[in-house]
């Protein structure tokens, strides 16, 4: 077997490994949110002149944080307000904001948290994006766990991997290609 052929099947090994560790990863992440977030408020809204969107979720744990993510994609100038009560009826977090806002909150007490967005333009309707729940790959001190994406780096390095052997595998075939044909030829 010529070694361009064995570098592909290696090749291909590759490529179908990093396949599989994407998959197991992404099933992995997936249930670390469902976990970490059985009531999680996710949402594409549009928002009339001076209205509001009201979402709520149940908090069970003060451990991890509360993060709120509210991203504007049709109009950058339009104004908006975001409001996060606790389940006293605290104000917890109140921001005037444009495009886009990001935001964690250490919960006090378990129970019910109200979240609220509401367009302060008198005249533009605003499209979000809206993320209101824990982040399972977000610490208690608010930094990024990056172990959680340890599945990640390695797809992808198996991905590169599959890729260059790809490319010295198709050379190696030609090059074994082209002996052959020039085999026992002579020049004059």
């Amino acid at each position: 077997m010529q070694r361009g052929f064995i570098v592909l099947i290696v090749c291909g090994a590759l490529f179908l490994s990093s396949i599989i560790v994407f998959f197991m990863w992404g099933m992995s992440i997936s249930g670390m949110f469902i976990q970490n977030n059985p009531t999680l408020s996710t949402n594409q809204v549009t928002l009339d002149p001076l209205t509001s969107y009201n979402s709520s979720i149940f908090i069970n744990s003060t451990d991890k944080l509360l993060t709120i993510t509210i991203d504007s994609i049709d109009n950058d100038q339009v104004v908006l307000n975001e409001l996060v009560t606790d389940p006293e009826g605290k104000i917890v977090s109140n921001s005037t904001f444009q495009k886009t806002y990001f935001s964690t909150i250490s919960p006090n007490s378990t129970g019910k948290y109200e979240f609220s967005v509401s367009n302060m333009d008198q005249n533009s309707k605003a499209t979000v994006y809206l993320f209101f729940g824990n982040l399972p790959f977000i610490k208690e001190n608010g930094e990024i766990d990056l172990s959680s994406f340890g599945g990640l780096v390695l797809g992808v390095i198996l991905f590169i991997a599959g890729l260059v052997s790809f490319i010295i595998g198709i050379i190696l075939y030609l090059k074994d290609r082209n002996k052959e044909k020039y085999r026992g030829f002579i020049p004059r």
